[in-house]
Protein backbone atom coordinates (compact mmCIF):
# COMPACT_ATOMS: atom_id res chain seq x y z
CA UNK A 1 0.00 0.00 0.00
CA UNK A 2 1.77 3.47 -1.00
CA UNK A 3 1.80 6.26 1.64
CA UNK A 4 -0.20 9.28 1.84
CA UNK A 5 2.31 11.32 2.48
CA UNK A 6 3.65 12.79 -1.24
CA UNK A 7 -0.48 14.19 -1.57
CA UNK A 8 -0.15 15.09 1.75
CA UNK A 9 2.93 17.10 0.96
CA UNK A 10 1.70 18.52 -1.90
CA UNK A 11 -1.73 19.43 -0.99
CA UNK A 12 0.51 21.71 1.87
CA UNK A 13 2.88 22.79 -0.69
CA UNK A 14 0.05 24.21 -2.96
CA UNK A 15 -2.05 26.06 -0.05
CA UNK A 16 1.37 27.64 1.19
CA UNK A 17 2.31 28.80 -2.41
CA UNK A 18 -1.11 30.32 -2.43
CA UNK A 19 -0.97 32.42 1.02
CA UNK A 20 2.36 33.56 -0.05
CA UNK A 21 1.37 34.45 -3.40
CA UNK A 22 -1.89 36.38 -2.25
CA UNK A 23 0.29 37.69 0.70
CA UNK A 24 2.93 38.60 -2.00
CA UNK A 25 0.57 40.72 -4.24
CA UNK A 26 -1.00 42.30 -1.59
CA UNK A 27 2.01 43.84 -0.01
CA UNK A 28 3.55 44.74 -3.25
CA UNK A 29 0.02 47.11 -3.57
CA UNK A 30 0.97 48.58 -0.47
CA UNK A 31 4.47 49.36 -0.77
CA UNK A 32 3.24 50.98 -4.78
CA UNK A 33 1.26 53.31 -2.43
CA UNK A 34 4.43 54.92 -1.46
CA UNK A 35 5.29 55.55 -5.02
CA UNK A 36 2.29 57.96 -5.12
CA UNK A 37 3.83 60.35 -3.00
CA UNK A 38 6.79 60.93 -5.44
CA UNK A 39 9.35 61.71 -2.80
CA UNK A 40 10.85 59.74 -0.17
CA UNK A 41 8.58 61.38 2.35
CA UNK A 42 8.99 61.96 6.21
CA UNK A 43 7.46 59.43 8.59
CA UNK A 44 5.07 60.22 11.24
CA UNK A 45 2.25 59.26 13.13
CA UNK A 46 -1.20 60.66 13.33
CA UNK A 47 -4.91 59.18 13.38
CA UNK A 48 -7.80 58.84 11.40
CA UNK A 49 -10.47 61.61 11.80
CA UNK A 50 -13.20 60.50 9.83
CA UNK A 51 -13.81 57.30 8.19
CA UNK A 52 -15.11 56.68 4.68
CA UNK A 53 -18.49 56.77 4.18
CA UNK A 54 -21.54 57.58 1.87
CA UNK A 55 -24.40 60.51 2.28
CA UNK A 56 -26.94 59.74 -0.24
CA UNK A 57 -25.21 59.07 -3.71
CA UNK A 58 -22.09 61.48 -3.04
CA UNK A 59 -18.79 59.54 -1.33
CA UNK A 60 -16.23 61.03 1.42
CA UNK A 61 -12.94 58.70 1.52
CA UNK A 62 -11.49 59.06 4.78
CA UNK A 63 -9.53 61.67 6.26
CA UNK A 64 -6.49 61.83 8.55
CA UNK A 65 -5.00 64.04 11.21
CA UNK A 66 -1.49 64.94 11.69
CA UNK A 67 1.03 67.34 12.86
CA UNK A 68 3.93 68.68 10.11
CA UNK A 69 5.86 71.57 10.16
CA UNK A 70 4.13 74.66 8.26
CA UNK A 71 4.27 74.33 4.22
CA UNK A 72 7.72 76.00 2.69
CA UNK A 73 9.10 75.64 6.33
CA UNK A 74 10.40 72.09 6.38
CA UNK A 75 13.00 72.30 9.40
CA UNK A 76 10.54 74.22 11.90
CA UNK A 77 8.75 71.94 14.67
CA UNK A 78 5.83 69.82 13.65
CA UNK A 79 2.86 72.19 15.00
CA UNK A 80 0.48 72.77 12.60
CA UNK A 81 -2.19 70.07 12.41
CA UNK A 82 -3.32 68.65 9.17
CA UNK A 83 -6.65 67.46 8.33
CA UNK A 84 -6.60 65.42 5.19
CA UNK A 85 -7.41 62.73 2.92
CA UNK A 86 -4.99 60.53 1.90
CA UNK A 87 -3.21 59.68 -1.43
CA UNK A 88 -3.83 56.24 -1.33
CA UNK A 89 -8.10 56.40 0.33
CA UNK A 90 -8.10 52.51 -1.11
CA UNK A 91 -5.27 51.74 1.18
CA UNK A 92 -5.69 47.84 2.06
CA UNK A 93 -5.60 49.14 5.72
CA UNK A 94 -9.08 49.54 7.29
CA UNK A 95 -9.27 53.16 8.23
CA UNK A 96 -11.61 53.64 10.98
CA UNK A 97 -12.70 56.71 12.75
CA UNK A 98 -10.03 56.62 15.82
CA UNK A 99 -7.49 54.17 14.13
CA UNK A 100 -3.93 55.23 14.49
CA UNK A 101 -1.71 55.33 11.59
CA UNK A 102 1.55 55.43 10.36
CA UNK A 103 2.38 57.96 7.18
CA UNK A 104 4.43 59.72 5.54
CA UNK A 105 4.02 63.66 4.18
CA UNK A 106 5.58 65.38 1.70
CA UNK A 107 8.34 67.45 3.34
CA UNK A 108 7.82 70.78 0.56
CA UNK A 109 4.43 69.69 0.71
CA UNK A 110 3.00 68.38 3.77
CA UNK A 111 -0.88 68.45 2.91
CA UNK A 112 0.09 65.64 0.81
CA UNK A 113 0.18 62.11 2.36
CA UNK A 114 0.11 58.39 2.23
CA UNK A 115 -1.01 55.75 4.90
CA UNK A 116 1.60 53.64 5.61
CA UNK A 117 -0.13 51.57 7.95
CA UNK A 118 -1.87 51.11 10.62
CA UNK A 119 -0.38 50.48 14.29
CA UNK A 120 -1.88 46.98 14.39
CA UNK A 121 -0.52 46.10 11.10
CA UNK A 122 2.82 44.82 10.09
CA UNK A 123 4.69 47.17 7.76
CA UNK A 124 4.62 46.62 4.29
CA UNK A 125 8.33 45.91 3.82
CA UNK A 126 7.94 42.94 6.39
CA UNK A 127 5.01 41.46 5.22
CA UNK A 128 6.34 41.26 1.65
CA UNK A 129 9.95 39.50 3.22
CA UNK A 130 7.42 36.59 5.27
CA UNK A 131 5.35 36.01 2.17
CA UNK A 132 7.81 35.60 -0.07
CA UNK A 133 9.19 32.95 2.75
CA UNK A 134 5.94 31.52 2.75
CA UNK A 135 5.97 31.09 -1.12
CA UNK A 136 9.56 29.79 -0.66
CA UNK A 137 8.41 27.26 1.75
CA UNK A 138 5.66 25.67 -0.30
CA UNK A 139 7.85 25.23 -3.68
CA UNK A 140 10.54 24.04 -1.59
CA UNK A 141 7.63 21.44 0.00
CA UNK A 142 6.16 20.73 -3.30
CA UNK A 143 9.93 19.65 -4.74
CA UNK A 144 10.48 17.42 -1.90
CA UNK A 145 7.08 15.78 -2.60
CA UNK A 146 8.19 15.31 -5.80
CA UNK A 147 11.31 13.53 -5.30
Amino acid sequence: MPHPWPVVALFFAAFWTLVGAHGTRAALRARRSLDLLGVPGVRTRGEVANSARRVGTSYHPPQIRYQAPPPGHPTAPATRTYRQVPLNPGSPNALYRGTPVVLRYDPGDPSRAVVIRTAKSYSPTANLVWCVFCMALGIGLGVLALL
